[in-house]
């Protein structure tokens, strides 16, 4: 059942990430943004979304490694690119069934070594989707002072536990 609700909301996330990519002109998506220490919005995008394909590959060969990203430029510069992409991921978190044992690979210093983590796909599928909201916020942030027009909704770019806690206060004040 736990992975159930994890795909679900990693497939919410993927679907948030596409109702943004809809709204954004591809000029806006590659300025570079000096909130954001002058990188872009498609950086940002691209950046979730080869965290996306390194889960899905590391499950496939049981070994991850998000440092060895891809780094696709045209994740980055082309909108329709990016959202194919996301399509293909929405695709791939349907095969994800099993809580597998995998070993997480991780640069941690300036040595030519990695360090070999035991872990499991559920946990690195929760780290990629808090990952995820954690690069929405940035991608919000920067949108709000350079785009305003680009609407979202309140829950973009916060955590889940974040909306709990606001949901449980306002209850509270409003009982």
């Amino acid at each position: 059942m736990p992975m159930k609700q994890l795909t679900d909301s990693a497939n919410h996330t993927l679907k948030q990430l596409k109702g943004f990519l809809s709204q954004i002109e591809e000029r806006e998506y590659v300025q570079h943004l000096p909130i954001l220490f002058e990188s872009t919005i498609g950086m940002h995008v691209r950046h979730i979304i080869e965290f996306y394909q390194c889960l899905v590959k590391g499950i496939l060969q049981g070994e991850m490694d998000y440092d060895a990203r891809e780094r696709s430029l045209l994740q980055e510069t082309n909108i329709q690119y990016a959202q194919a992409c996301i399509d293909n991921l929405l695709i791939d978190l349907t095969l994800i069934q099993d809580n597998n044992d995998i070993v997480l690979l991780t640069e941690q210093n300036q040595t030519a070594h990695k360090l070999s983590i035991q872990s499991n796909v559920a946990r690195e599928l929760s780290y990629v989707i808090e990952h995820t909201i954690h690069h929405f916020a940035i991608i919000k942030m920067g949108c709000l002072v350079a785009f305003p027009h680009i609407q979202f909704h309140n829950d973009f770019g916060v955590a889940y536990s974040t909306i709990k806690y606001r949901e449980s206060v306002h209850s509270n004040v409003s009982a």
